[in-house]
């Protein structure tokens, strides 16, 4: 018996009931059965059978597995007397591999997190190598127990050649701008548009041979990445710069028209990377990006055996499904996703989602209910291998509802059962109130205007602060049914903070907003660290770039970088 089998005997005593764990290599997923009033739980690996012990527990068991570290029990959901046969078949997953993107440390959440993830059928985690670097062994050992994968990679050209390092003994190896080696910042940070000299002979045997060493090092590691460093920034030596054609320029849609694309440099880099580090470690499978001006393949680019692209929607619009063409903007990263599974040689698509909004959304509304199920569907439809989102636990009470129904929806569960399952789950006989009050939010999107990209201005510039209000009312009312239910305050808080951010949008739109109408907003909002709606640290790192634009009476339109504010503006002319 292995480790996870007997992982999964000791939950299924945990919640309550008693089943027949049985392998039985031939299905595609777990089953559920009742056989001669014996529950059966059958499936092809002793994983499955873990999911399967969760669905059980669930589906009929009386118990919500939706928030992390918080399991909740409904007698009055249990079903005691289920008929002999089939309970639930088994079916395939729509995708293979389904997790979340990881962009700040572990820590003491860790735990519940992983254990949420196999609760809901995850089985994937990408987390920057920083970070994974200092994942206690047991956390590993843990995942590893619930069939996650964690793949050690991101934005990652400063781990693979560190700047504080390479930059004093091979100065060559970093871009040439303007005719200079730029001097690289090293450190913890993004390195925004701090890039290498790809096409440098001796830079790549040089990563190659930090990756395998790495891969040896942290023999559990079976996923790594070459990713750029966020940003733009990439090499103009004379080399560097035949790979380039300076007049082709990025996309409005991919937020890259004013720099030129960097698809066939990096390609070129990723190409050689690949089939070397194939040569020594064929087990290793090697991960990029497609993001802004590198989204879709490059003329004759493959994605060869060991290869896996994450395709990144950034900055899609959320008032569309990805394939309408009554969007301006998602039918371009459609076509992208479609042509990166045309290119498929072996190698695999992921699409690197932003369930939770960019960063910088900070709380406000996004709810993704139906169009999460249709568009899993089209992902399997066109190829596509992987779903994977940036998350946070810290403001689940704000876009769990999305991460939940991903979860669902990438496993092939069936959309109205999980959409009503989620709100019985959680609001019990409440449940029709509460998917008035969600339905409400979504509408409050939908009204904004024809497309919205998750960023505040989008949405605060288009919506009425009468709007704000009413929610504010409903949810307030939702929550006075069950005052004593921590996710119920957690939705009032919600929409008290949008509320209170609509009104200071107005306040700085009429030119009226201070630094100390700044404070005020931040300081209503760490009040509430114990709720699971704000992201406390990236609220002191916007609003405190707020005030710097405030102090110096300049226009406040995001988070004053030049080239995000000409695109909000574009997007106020043509969305």
């Amino acid at each position: 018996m292995g480790n996870t089998l007997k992982l999964a005997e000791k939950e299924m005593r945990r919640y309550g009931f008693e089943a027949k764990l049985v392998i039985e290599k031939d299905l595609p997923a777990f089953e559920l059965r009742k056989v001669n009033g014996q529950i059966i739980i059958a499936a092809p690996c002793e994983v499955e059978l873990l999911y399967g012990v969760y669905d059980f527990a669930e589906r009929f068991g009386g118990w919500n597995f939706f928030e992390v570290g918080v399991d909740r029990y409904d007698e009055t959901r249990k079903m005691n007397d289920l008929p002999d046969g089939v309970l639930f078949p088994a079916k395939a997953p729509l995708l293979k591999r389904r997790g979340f993107i990881q962009e700040f440390p572990f820590d003491h959440e860790t735990e519940q997190l992983f254990d949420w993830m196999a609760k809901n059928k995850l089985n994937y985690l990408l987390v920057w190598m920083k970070y994974y670097d200092k994942l206690a062994p047991e956390l590993k050992e843990f995942a590893q127990l619930r069939g996650i994968e964690i793949e050690s990679g991101h934005h990652n050209f400063d781990y693979w050649i560190p700047g504080k390092v390479y930059g004093k003994t091979n100065p060559e190896f970093f871009a040439e701008i303007n005719g200079k080696r730029i001097n690289p910042s090293g450190g913890d940070g993004l390195l925004l548009s701090e890039q290498l000299c790809t096409t440098n002979p001796a830079l790549r045997r040089e990563i190659v041979a930090r990756m395998v060493e790495y891969c040896a090092n942290h023999p559990e590691v079976k996923t790594i990445s070459l990713i750029p460093n966020d940003g733009f920034g990439w090499c103009e030596c004379e080399n560097c710069s035949k790979f380039y054609d300076k007049n082709k320029m990025g996309d409005f849609y991919s937020v890259s028209e004013h720099v030129y694309k960097a698809d066939v440099i990096y390609h070129d880099l990723l190409r050689e990377v690949a089939a070397e580090l194939q040569k020594v470690r064929p087990d290793i499978q090697l991960t990029f990006c497609a993001y802004i001006n590198y989204c879709a393949p490059s003329p004759g680019f493959k994605l060869e055996r060991g290869m896996a692209v994450h395709m990144a929607t950034y900055w899609r619009c959320i008032n569309h499904t990805l394939e309408d063409e009554n969007c301006l903007i998602n039918p371009h990263y459609a076509r992208d996703i479609q042509a990166w599974c045309r290119a498929k040689n072996g190698g695999e698509v992921n699409v690197y989602e932003y369930f939770m909004g960019v960063n910088f959304y900070l709380s406000l509304p996004m709810l993704h209910f139906e169009e999460m199920f249709h568009e899993m569907e089209l992902y399997s439809k066109w190829g596509v291998d992987g779903i994977l989102t940036q998350f946070h636990v810290a403001h689940w009470s704000v876009y769990g509802v999305n991460y939940r129904l991903m979860a669902q929806a990438a496993r092939g569960e069936d959309a109205d059962a999980s959409i009503k399952g989620f709100f019985v789950g959680l609001f019990g006989k409440d449940a029709a109130s509460a998917e008035a009050f969600y339905r409400e939010v979504k509408k409050l999107l939908l009204n904004a205007g024809l497309c919205h990209i998750p960023y505040p201005d989008s949405l605060l510039r288009r919506i009425k602060v009468d709007d704000c209000e009413k929610l504010f009312n409903t949810a307030q009312q939702l929550s006075s049914l069950a005052p004593q239910d921590k996710f119920r305050q957690d939705l009032v808080i919600w929409m008290e903070y949008l509320l209170r951010f609509k009104k200071f949008y107005d306040l700085n739109a009429s030119g009226n907003a201070s630094v100390s109408d700044v404070d005020e907003l931040l300081n209503w909002i760490h009040r509430f660290r114990d709720s699971r709606v704000f992201v406390h640290s990236k609220y002191d790192t916007y609003f405190g770039r707020v005030k710097e634009v405030l102090a110096e009476k300049r226009q406040w339109l995001h988070f004053d970088l030049d080239w995000e504010d000409k695109y909000i503006l574009r997007h106020r002319e043509l969305l």
